[in-house]
Formats: structure tokens, sequence, C-alpha cells
């Protein structure tokens, strides 16, 4: 989640519970953060769920908007979503993402460095080359992530990253692959293509299975001049907005913190609205 996610202009289609989740971060983690790095300190990210949920921290807000690749890099600290605690796992302000991996952590550095923090303090590269959009397996034994391509016409693909650094490219399609999700059983792989020309939902396995598209099937790019046509789909705004809800159904963060579910074997998607008041 963002900050973006809990705005003004954002509540109104929100899940209640989901602003329920924000709020309870911000009152935890704002004066945390304040009392470790200062008064102009701010989180701008979670990172996960739980008591093993992650919060990027940025030095202070740019004055001006930013390109994305001068975003601030983040400093990291845990927030337990079951208590309240929160502590600092890293102070120096050089991370894009972090993600907890079973009792580990994984930090991504600004030069695509991916490490794994073990719970001893000892620290190994597992990967390089590697984008973003971390999101570990239920069982915290390895990871998904974008991963920055080399072929011509190929800018980014999705890829397998197990604890030992072992790295398998399970899709690289034209143009960008990426935003990659696994669900709890780790069979079942999805992320986000833009092979379509319109950024599309798709699936496959973990042994590499031929992409198959589940979102905006027959859309192009230029049907959606003018607003999203009927049937359109958003993408997420990244991994880790996602949470499975099972083996079959995705959650995700669309943008303005406006959540939908996905149902990954039939690619039937709508708004999760909630019902709670």
């Amino acid at each position: 989640m963002t900050l973006a996610a809990a705005s003004a202009s954002a509540a109104g289609r929100m899940n209640p519970s989901d602003q329920r989740r924000i709020t309870k971060a911000r009152e935890h983690i704002v004066p945390a953060v304040a009392k470790e790095f200062g008064p102009k300190a701010r989180f701008v990210h979670l990172f996960g769920q739980g008591a093993n949920m992650l919060a990027g921290v940025v030095a202070e807000i740019p004055e001006q908007p930013v390109a994305t690749d001068d975003v601030p890099l983040l400093a990291i600290v845990q927030y337990d979503e079951t208590n309240g605690a929160v502590r600092v796992v890293d102070r120096e302000f050089k991370y894009r993402e972090a993600r907890a991996v079973g009792r580990s952590v994984a930090l991504l550095d600004g030069q695509g460095n991916l490490r794994l923090r073990e719970p001893n303090g000892r620290e190994r590269l597992l990967a390089q080359k590697v984008g973003g959009d971390l999101f570990p397996t239920a069982k915290g034994d390895a990871l998904v992530a974008t991963l920055v391509g080399d072929g011509e016409g190929h800018e980014t693909s999705v890829g397998f990253i197990d604890l030992n650094g072992r790295v398998k490219v399970l899709a690289d399609g034209p143009g960008i692959d990426a935003t990659p999700s696994i669900s709890p059983d780790g069979k079942t792989v999805v992320f986000v293509s833009g092979r379509t020309s319109v950024a599309s939902f798709f699936v496959t396995t973990v042994e590499g299975a031929a992409p198959r598209q589940l979102t905006n099937i027959g859309l192009e790019s230029h049907m959606l001049f003018g607003g999203a046509p009927e049937g359109f789909v958003p993408p997420p705004v990244s991994s880790h907005h996602m949470e499975w809800v099972g083996n079959d159904v995705l959650r995700y963060n669309a943008g303005g913190g406006e959540f939908w579910k996905l149902n990954v074997r039939t690619g039937q998607a709508a708004p999760d609205l909630g019902g709670e008041k």
C-alpha cells in the first residue's frame, strides 16, 4: 500500500476494512518514524501484510515531483499489524523495496542487487539485475520478482528466485512482463504484461508454462482513448498491493485505494468494495 491509498478522494471507493488497516498503520508508524529518523522523515510504502509487514521510509518528501528513476531510496522498518510494534530493520536510505521471506528479509538496493538478511544478521547476495515487485512464497522458501531484461525489445521479465540464489525466468515476452504474484500453494504465478499493447493479467506456473492471458482479451491501446471501455480490468499498482484469497482468487489495489478481486482460473474480475461500514 502507499499513502496515496488513504487520500480523501479515494476514501469513498475503498473497502472499509482497508481504510481501517491504513489508519491503524499510520497511527503506529508515523510517530515511530519521527522518533527514529527525525521530523522530516516519512513512511511512503507498506510491503506485505500481517506480523511481517515492512514499511519504506524516506528522509524527507521531495519539494518537486521526481521522475521514476529519481525516486528517493528507502530505509526499512518492520510493522507488526497484530500488535502495532515497529522496529528498525535498516537505517540507511539505500533500498527500493523490501519483503519478509519467512524469518528473513529480502532487501533490494538502488543498483538492482537483491540480498537476503537472515535472522542472525548474516547477509548474502541472492540475485542481480532485479527490477523490483518482490513477492514471497507462502512457505518463505523463494520469491518471484520483476527482472531487468537484457534482450532487445524485452524490457523486463518475470523470475523465480530461490533462497540459494538460483534464478529461473518464467515469462519474457516483448516489452514488459512484470508485477508477479505467486499463489499460496506455490504453483500459480500471475503477472502483468504489455505484450498485447494493453496492460493485462497473464497466468503461468512455477515450471514456466506458456503464459495465458486472463484479462482485457481483445482490447487494444487505441480503445482506451477517452476512457476505459466496458470490460476493462485495471492492472495493479504493484505486487506489494496484492494478497491471495485461497489459491484461485487474487485481491489487488488498482489505484486510488480501490481494490479488485481476480479469479486466476477464469479471468473474471470485479471491484471489491466490501459491505462493512
